[in-house]
């Protein structure tokens, strides 16, 4: 009797053993698949990544040596990428392109790294604003397109205090009957940098500012049709 009470326990014991490892398995890997299918935009608000409706994306991305591509098409769109908050990110490339009706704001933080690449395409009716924030480092090459109807905005600028050597930024706006078309560009302490800034509808006001504070300047062109 003692014996068969033993092998009962053993036999509950083992049951409740399997049941404990098909929980852990659906928690960590049923759950995680389901995950990928969202994107985390703000605490408390998922959307789906094929959602073509205003579109809002947030991403935090640390560690170096990264890709991040973002394709925003529909009504309204908004697209956040911070790279380095805490250490440095280097290698990392981040493509955004927002198309479609409706406003469009793409905003990259870039607060230390070196040798990352960011291209920002925003074509399409309404207004459009690009912001390069926070830059800091070394070898970083910013590609920003605006184009279609609405007013297009530019803005880059350099982090506080901070030092920027042999950055590249090549910007073009441009677009038709009122596609006003203006850029920031505070690029203080660089050193050896490219800069290419091109507005290129005759037909609409056009305005650009640039403040740079250069160690060792490098090139600098502004085109304006």
């Amino acid at each position: 009797m003692k014996n068969w009470d033993q092998d009962t326990t053993r036999f509950a014991g083992a049951i409740i053993g399997l049941a404990v490892v098909w929980l852990l398995l659906y928690l960590f890997f049923v759950t995680q698949a389901h995950a990928q299918a969202t994107i985390s935009v703000n605490p408390g608000t998922v959307v789906p990544i094929t959602s073509n409706n205003s579109n809002l994306v947030y991403i935090d991305q640390i560690g170096s040596n990264n890709t991040v591509v973002i394709s925003q098409d529909g009504t309204t769109h908004s697209a956040t990428v911070v790279t380095g908050k805490d250490s440095s990110v280097d290698n990392t490339y981040v493509n955004i392109t927002q198309q479609g009706t409706g406003a469009k704001t793409s905003k990259v933080e870039i607060p230390s790294g070196i040798n990352n690449s960011v291209t920002i395409n925003q074509d399409g009716a309404g207004n459009h604003y690009a912001g390069i924030q926070n830059l800091s480092g070394t070898a970083n090459n910013i590609m920003i397109g605006q184009s279609g109807a609405g007013n297009h905005t530019l803005a880059i600028s350099a982090a506080p205090g901070s030092t920027n050597n042999g950055d590249t930024i090549n910007a073009t706006q441009s677009g038709g009957a009122g596609a006003d078309k203006a850029f920031q560009l505070n690029l203080n302490g660089t050193s050896g940098a490219t800069v290419n800034i091109q507005q290129t509808n005759p037909t609409t006001a056009n305005s650009g500012s640039m403040s740079i504070q250069c160690v060792t300047c490098g090139t600098y062109n502004y085109l304006r049709q």
